[in-house]
């Protein structure tokens, strides 16, 4: 554990882990800092100060020229010649300590400043684009590539019997025969695949540092080139994911179990391509599974929440963890065919004055118990 009682406001602008709170905060990251805060509380000015640095650094143009970096460059040491001839009358305690502290913040400016437009326009920009190229080139069999610049999906059919729904402005490249002991495509964009069973021979998408691997199973993945994040969403099967980038990837993508993080139906990964970060959800729409369709019925009278909710996992194929024993003894009458999951589960929860999260891919249910 970092010890950050002891950093100062530079320390915490150059902290990676503060600067991910302060840009893309998520409830761990949230949790995390406000507890500490409220520890901590002679560190607040200080933590004000940085998260300003941090959020002016957070520039969001397509393309910096060599004549604006100059420009900008110019204009920030101007600032810094403006504050050291800046006295002010009065110095609010809680954002700008000293005339020191005004030097020092936009020294710290300047410098991240410059770079960040050469880091994040340059060599984050390049690491999103020409990995599919990149890929292509160094595969040694040889590819067909499959572009689909039109309206209407376009549906691929490969020599396994599997389906690609190519989505507009995407593509594919892959060994027609698929030769070797894996079926490897690789892709820029965005399609839907309904894979062929094979277990001797696994089924490899490639997309934008992501890697997905089944045995036979329909899933979506979103991966275009211009996107900070690549998803996987899961209709059937199972499929596990994992980065391009880890020590094991091509043992993991060769053997034949499903290694990495696993997706079951309904299930979706968002990767985060710059920080090599994924988070693991439901789908907004969860859709009922097609072998579960004539099985169950979502009509209910007087029938315990319990039980309910194990018809409502095993319809959808997701996991709902909730107290067995607390919920055993509230019945529950009401009609459900026709509603989406989650608006199932708000009328369930509203029954017995509970309430639901998605945690990890999982329903998570609390109750205190009914009356």
């Amino acid at each position: 554990m970092k010890k950050y009682d002891k950093f100062d406001i530079e320390d915490f602008v150059w902290d990676t882990g503060f600067r991910q709170w302060v840009l893309t905060p998520n409830r761990e990251s949230n949790a995390f800092w406000q507890e500490w805060i409220e520890q901590n509380l002679d560190k607040m000015a200080m933590i004000e100060q940085a998260k300003t640095i941090v959020n002016c650094l957070k520039i969001n143009i397509p393309t910096i020229s060599e004549e604006e970096i100059d420009e900008r460059i110019i204009q920030t040491i101007s600032k810094i010649n403006d504050v050291e001839e800046y006295e002010p009358e009065k110095v609010n305690i809680f954002y700008y300590q000293s005339k020191q502290w005004h030097k020092i913040a936009a020294s710290i400016f300047l410098l991240l400043g410059i770079g960040f437009w050469y880091t994040h326009f340059y060599q984050q920009k390049s690491s999103r684009e020409g990995i599919y190229e990149k890929l292509v080139a160094e595969n040694t069999n040889k590819l067909v590539e499959v572009r689909n610049e039109n309206e209407k999906t376009l549906p691929i059919q490969l020599i396994d019997g599997s389906l690609v729904l190519l989505k507009k402005g995407s593509r594919i490249s892959y060994n027609e025969n698929f030769q070797g002991n894996t079926r490897e495509i690789f892709l820029s964009g965005e399609a839907f695949f309904e894979v062929s069973r094979n277990p001797e021979k696994p089924f490899i998408v490639f997309s934008n540092g992501l890697v997905t691997k089944v045995l036979g199973t329909s899933f979506n993945i979103k991966a275009y080139d211009k996107d900070r994040e690549v998803t996987v969403e899961v209709k059937s099967g199972k499929v596990s994911v994992f980065a391009q980038s880890d020590a094991n990837s091509k043992e993991k993508a060769t053997n034949r179990e499903l290694n990495g993080v696993v997706l079951t139906p309904n299930q979706k990964i968002v990767y985060t391509r710059e920080e090599v970060r994924m988070a693991k959800s439901l789908v907004e729409l969860p859709i009922i599974i097609e072998e579960e369709k004539l099985k169950t019925s979502f009509e209910f009278e007087d029938a315990p929440v319990s039980e309910i909710l194990h018809n409502l996992e095993k319809a959808y194929s997701v996991d709902i963890v909730f107290d067995e024993e607390l919920l055993a003894n509230c019945p529950l009458t009401a009609s459900l065919t026709d509603l989406q999951l989650f608006d199932k589960l708000n009328i369930i929860c509203k029954g017995v004055e509970a309430h639901y999260e998605i945690l990890d891919g999982q329903i998570v249910i609390y109750s205190k118990g009914c009356r």
